[in-house]
């Protein structure tokens, strides 16, 4: 088995790939910034909710075949270097190569022939030719021949957990065929999806077609629900006929997808797709605060900060962007979920008069246990996506009203 070092390894992309690397008899090494977090795992506590990750950790830990630094000497002892650090976007929505850079130059000295660099984060495809100079520049060593450079990057399902890795396919992109080989020969090890030898620029498209694929579909799906509102139709009684269609989701941000589209937009002549997809997606809470202005309310409760059910990750979250909205139009604003430790007071819900649901985590199924925290009989529940089965069949179009609310004047 080989010896690895994970750059940024304590992230959840990094520590995915190391719990399971640990798991399957490799020694791994997990580089970090943030000592807390290294220090919180090596006591066998995730840092973030990663279902099934648990038993991994606690493998990994009695086994001692994860270890955790903030140095970066181990990269020199490694056989394999998997760098999981992310390309932003600038203020002119172009990628940055300073993060990505950064790492390189920080572990430039330590290489050494025939080790295996692997990218395993999402980059912008126009970067890649970029990334193998500026390895070979740093460390005079040829990819190839000296040394070997591979873009794998992680695809998961839409609810992913940690043990999707262990059966999704895996794209790997090299310059040549050597890379491809040995990277290969890693990655048998861990999965037992498909693994295709691609361009680094392929493999990076195929991560970012993959993502923006289901983005768009997302975006369908709510311009179904503004399709039906603009009818007075009932869109979960319509979704509720078929089979096929996607119910609206009105915080379809999440990690990347903010970004991940202009990487891709500015080489096609048609690009109205993907930057259409992005307004729609994006414009939901300001929608739902349209609605809102229809009727005399004061306290509005946001229902989950998180980007996606059962996780405690807000990165892009659309709760944030509708707090903030919210705020804006002098609401007064509470915010509870159970998976953050700033918002997991219950209480501060209590006697808002409206109540959006953001987040479908499972712990808010019960919707009278809701209810009664609120402790309003007049309050109204926004709910876009059709996660209560009260809202489908009482409800219209995400609005659940028992006892109707003062309607300003004129409306």
């Amino acid at each position: 088995m080989s010896r690895i070092v994970v750059i940024g390894g304590c992230g959840r992309l990094g520590l995915r790939l190391s719990l399971i690397s640990a798991n399957k008899g490799h020694s791994v090494t997990s580089i970090d910034i943030d000592e807390e977090r290294i220090n919180e795992i090596k006591h066998g506590s995730l840092p973030f909710v990663e279902a099934g990750a648990e038993v991994y950790l606690e493998q990994a830990l009695k086994s001692k075949t994860l270890k955790l630094t903030l140095e970066y000497e181990v990269v020199s002892q490694a056989d394999i270097v998997i760098i999981t650090i992310g390309t932003p976007v600038d203020s002119n929505l172009n990628p940055s190569l300073e993060p990505v850079a950064g790492a390189i130059f920080d572990i430039s000295g330590y290489l050494k022939r025939n080790q295996l660099i692997i990218f395993r984060n999402i980059l912008s495809p126009t970067i890649l030719k970029r990334i193998k100079t500026l390895i070979e520049d740093k460390t005079g060593f040829t990819v190839g021949r000296d040394i070997y450079l591979a873009f794998a990057p992680e695809l998961t399902s839409e609810n992913e957990n940690i043990h999707d890795i262990l059966n999704n396919p895996q794209p790997i992109g090299t310059f040549e065929n050597e890379s491809f080989k040995i990277t290969e020969k890693f990655f048998k090890t861990i999965t037992k999806g498909k693994i295709s030898w691609l361009t680094p620029e392929e493999a990076l498209l195929a991560k970012l077609m993959k993502n923006m694929s289901s983005y768009i579909q997302a975006a369908w799906a709510n311009e179904q629900y503004l399709i039906a509102e603009s009818f007075s139709a009932n869109i979960h009684k319509i979704l509720d006929a078929t089979s096929e269609l996607r119910y609206p989701n009105p915080n379809n941000g999440g990690p990347g997808m903010h970004k991940e589209g202009w990487f891709l937009v500015d080489r096609t002549p048609f690009s109205e797709l993907i930057t259409n997809a992005f307004k729609i997606n994006e414009s939901m809470p300001s929608y739902i605060i349209k609605k809102l202005q229809n009727y005399k309310i004061n306290k509005v409760a946001i229902l989950g900060m998180t980007n996606k059910a059962d996780s405690d990750d807000t990165r892009s979250s659309l709760s944030y962007k509708l707090r903030k909205a919210l705020f804006y139009q002098d609401y007064n604003v509470a915010c509870y979920d159970p998976y953050l430790p700033e918002y997991s007071d219950s209480s501060a819900m209590q006697n808002s008069d409206v109540v959006i649901l953001m987040t479908p985590h499972k712990k808010f199924q019960d919707l009278n246990k809701i209810k009664k925290q609120i402790n309003n009989s007049q309050c109204l529940f926004v709910d876009l996506f059709g996660f209560w089965e009260e809202t489908r069949q009482k409800g219209f179009n995400g609005i659940l009203q028992e006892i109707n609310l003062k309607v300003k004047k004129g409306k």
